[in-house]
């Protein structure tokens, strides 16, 4: 006759039982054919991914509701945005009758502006006018954004050195046809000349590929003196990029006039025979005042002479007006 279990073994029985139940399906998993556990492990994955995907939202903060409050937004400014108010350029009274004495002397009319020497964006001080004239027509000095354009070019020419020596200081016109020709076809030179214009902040120039003055392109390029001297401005705030030409422009000459009589100076002059017949004389570039502020500067003198040296000497004796009588102008702002 069987003896039923005291009620002191029935908890201890239990237990014994359930952990000879557990220690079986962990032997089953382990003698299990891996096929079997391949296609439970699957089963697993493709159920959690399941449920994952149709959950309402995957723990990331919910998106705003039409009754959420919104979020101030910030004002965007454009780069391409008007410059703060700039300051007015200084009264020079006395340079004004130096260039009225000068006009009369050699019987020229003259023109000039002064710029702060400085990037677009950066300028602070409007530009001075001085004498009757605003522009013209180019001539070779036109040859210094085509060097700009030259080094803008992905190769440079293994001469590079000398072209520029021919062209910026030796006033070779075969030196510019030379510059104007490794840019490529007329169009080509036209177009990467007017970009070297903008990228140094003259975005009113436009240099053409033709022309139907007797002047070759890209000679005949109207070219205001105001855009002249704040392009000077600019180049000496670049130095970095354009030294290979500017340095250029400090060459020592032979037969020194204008800014070239006078120290610490950056210059390129031209001249020849304007559309209506009279004689112009232009140079610009940089010159260091007497109070040692450096500063884009551009001058020009028209007459109806054939000979150029009335104009030269007008504008010799006008750079040094300005070096010893132009003040108040800001220091360059890079």
């Amino acid at each position: 006759m069987s003896i039923p279990p005291s009620p002191a073994d029935g908890p201890k029985a239990s237990a014994r039982s359930r952990a000879a139940r557990v220690r079986s399906r962990l032997r089953w998993w382990w003698h299990a054919p891996i096929g079997l556990l391949v296609i439970g492990i699957v089963i697993i994955l493709i159920t959690t991914i399941a449920f994952g995907a149709t959950r309402p939202d995957t723990g990331n903060p919910p998106a705003p509701t039409s009754q959420s409050p919104r979020a101030e937004v910030p004002t965007l400014h454009s780069p391409l945005a008007s410059p703060p108010a700039l300051s007015a350029a200084p009264a020079l009274p006395e340079l004004d009758e130096e260039i009225a004495r000068i006009e009369e002397k050699y019987d020229v009319l003259l023109g000039i502006t002064l710029n702060q020497a400085t990037n677009p964006y950066t300028r602070q001080q409007e530009t001075w006018y001085g004498g009757t004239l605003r522009g013209g027509e180019a001539f070779e000095t036109i040859d210094v954004p085509i060097a700009l354009a030259v080094l803008n070019e992905p190769n440079q020419p293994q001469q590079l050195d000398y072209m520029f020596t021919r062209a910026l200081a030796d006033n070779s016109q075969a030196g510019d046809e030379a510059l104007w020709a490794y840019l490529g076809t007329a169009d080509e030179a036209a177009s990467k000349t007017t970009q070297a214009l903008r990228a140094y902040g003259d975005f009113h120039t436009t240099v053409d590929a033709s022309s139907e003055q007797e002047q070759t392109p890209p000679y005949d390029t109207t070219w205001s003196l105001e855009d002249q001297s704040l392009l000077m401005g600019v180049l000496t705030c670049k130095y970095a990029d354009t030294y290979k030409a500017l340095s250029k422009l400090n060459d020592q000459s032979d037969d020194p006039w204008g800014l070239q009589t006078l120290p610490l100076t950056y210059s390129r002059g031209a001249w020849g025979q304007t559309a209506n017949g009279d004689l112009l004389v232009r140079q610009f570039g940089l010159i260091r005042l007497s109070d040692g502020t450096q500063v884009g500067i551009a001058m020009a003198a028209s007459s109806t002479s054939d000979d150029s040296s009335a104009g030269q000497a007008a504008i010799t004796e006008l750079a040094n007006s300005v070096r010893r009588l132009a003040t108040g102008f800001d220091s360059p702002q890079c």
